[in-house]
C-alpha cells in the first residue's frame, strides 16, 4: 500500500509593525505560534502557522523603540498571501499621528476576508482610528485606556482583561498581554492541550492569574492629568487619611463649589468625588504591594470609612478582592 502524500496547509499570521515598535509586541505573540508548529504532529492534512512581520509603511526595515532595526518581509503594499489573523503591534502614541491613512484603508478592506484582526497593546488606537472597533468591547496597556476612551467614546474600554474578543476583534493589553492573547488564539485554533503545551514550554501561564489594571494605578498617570488636576491632586495627596469635602478643595483654589465642580469634571473626566476615591484606591494598592501593613489599618490609613469599602471598590475597579490584590502581587499562596 502506497503512502499517502503529506499535505501541509497554513495558517499565514501578520504581526503589523510600525516605527519604535516595542519589541516584545511583536517577539512575544511569533514564539507562541512558531513554538506551536513544534508541538503539532506531523500528521497529513495537519495545519502550521507561518508568521509574517509586515511593515504597515513602505520601508522594510522598522526601528524598534529599543533602536534594534527589524527586517520586514513585505509591506502592506505587497502583501501576496490570504491572511488568517493580523495582529497590530503597539508603539509609541507620537508615531500614531505619522501613519499614512493608505494603512486605515486597508485595514478596513481586511474585515471582509481575514478571518481575525487584533491589537497588542497601543496598536487600539489604529484599528480604533481605522473604524473597526466602533461600538465594541475593548483593552489596551492600562496606562492609556482612559485616553483611548476619551479619544474614542463610542468604544467600550476595560482595562481589566488582559486580552478581550468582541466578534473577530480582538484587543489585548499592555506590552506582554499579546502573548496572553496569542495563546487564546491558538486555543481556539488546536485546542486547549495544545495551548498548554506551548505556555509549559514558554514557561506561561495559559490563564494568567489577576487583571491587567493590578499592574498600574487606577487615575490616568501624573503627566497626563492637566495642570488644575495635578494641583488639586498635590493639595490632596497628603490629606487621605482625613476627611475631605468638595468645600474645601473648592476653598482651597478660591473659587466656589458649582464652578470648581464644573471646572474639574471638564479638567479631569470625573467628579471631585470620584478623583478623591480614586486617590485612595490607589494608595491603598501600594501600601498592600509594598507594606505588610494590615488591611484594617489601611482601611483607616486610606480614608476609607470600612474594610467593606475598601472591598467593594477594589472589587469595582480591579475584580479582585484586597487580599487577593496582595497575593498576586507579592506571589504568596
Amino acid at each position: 500500500m502506497e503512502m499517502q502524500e503529506k499535505m501541509i496547509s497554513t495558517k499565514n499570521i501578520v504581526l503589523l509593525v510600525l516605527p519604535q515598535v516595542q519589541l516584545l509586541d511583536v517577539a512575544g505573540p511569533c514564539d507562541v505560534f512558531t513554538s506551536a508548529n513544534l508541538f503539532l504532529p506531523d500528521d497529513t492534512f495537519e495545519l502550521r502557522y507561518r508568521v509574517h512581520m509586515v511593515s504597515g509603511t513602505s520601508d522594510k526595515i522598522i526601528c524598534s523603540g529599543s533602536g534594534i532595526p527589524l527586517t520586514c518581509s513585505h509591506t502592506i503594499n505587497d502583501i501576496d498571501f490570504p491572511i488568517d489573523t493580523l495582529l497590530v503591534a503597539g508603539t509609541t502614541l507620537t508615531v500614531l499621528d505619522e501613519i499614512n491613512p493608505g494603512l486605515y484603508e486597508y485595514l478596513q478592506s481586511l474585515t471582509t476576508h481575514a478571518k481575525r484582526i487584533g491589537s497588542v497593546c497601543v496598536g487600539a488606537f489604529v484599528l480604533a482610528k481605522a473604524g473597526l472597533l466602533n461600538g465594541k468591547q475593548v483593552t489596551t496597556h492600562w496606562k492609556y485606556a482612559d485616553l483611548l476612551q476619551q479619544t474614542y467614546p463610542d468604544l467600550k474600554v476595560n482595562v481589566n482583561p488582559f486580552f478581550i474578543r468582541d466578534q473577530q476583534i480582538y484587543t489585548s493589553g499592555g506590552v506582554s498581554s499579546g502573548m496572553d492573547l496569542a495563546l487564546a488564539l491558538l486555543e481556539e485554533d488546536f485546542g486547549k492541550p495544545l495551548a498548554s503545551e506551548v505556555a509549559k514550554h514558554l514557561v506561561l501561564h495559559l490563564k494568567r492569574p489577576g487583571v491587567q489594571s493590578q499592574f498600574g494605578n487606577v487615575l490616568p498617570e501624573y503627566e497626563m492629568l492637566s495642570p488644575f488636576t495635578k494641583q488639586i491632586r498635590d493639595l490632596l495627596k497628603d490629606k487621605l487619611e482625613k476627611t475631605v469635602s468638595i468645600e474645601y478643595m473648592a476653598e482651597s483654589v478660591n473659587m466656589s463649589v458649582r464652578n470648581f465642580s464644573r471646572v474639574f469634571l471638564k479638567e479631569s473626566g470625573m467628579t471631585p468625588g470620584k478623583f478623591l476615591e480614586k486617590m485612595r484606591l490607589d494608595q491603598a494598592k501600594n501600601m498592600l504591594e509594598y507594606t505588610d501593613m494590615s488591611i484594617e489599618m489601611i482601611t483607616e490609613k486610606c480614608g476609607f470609612g470600612s474594610i467593606i469599602s475598601l472591598r467593594r471598590l477594589f472589587l469595582k475597579y480591579l475584580s479582585l478582592s484586597p487580599a487577593q490584590y496582595r497575593k498576586n502581587c507579592k506571589g504568596t499562596t
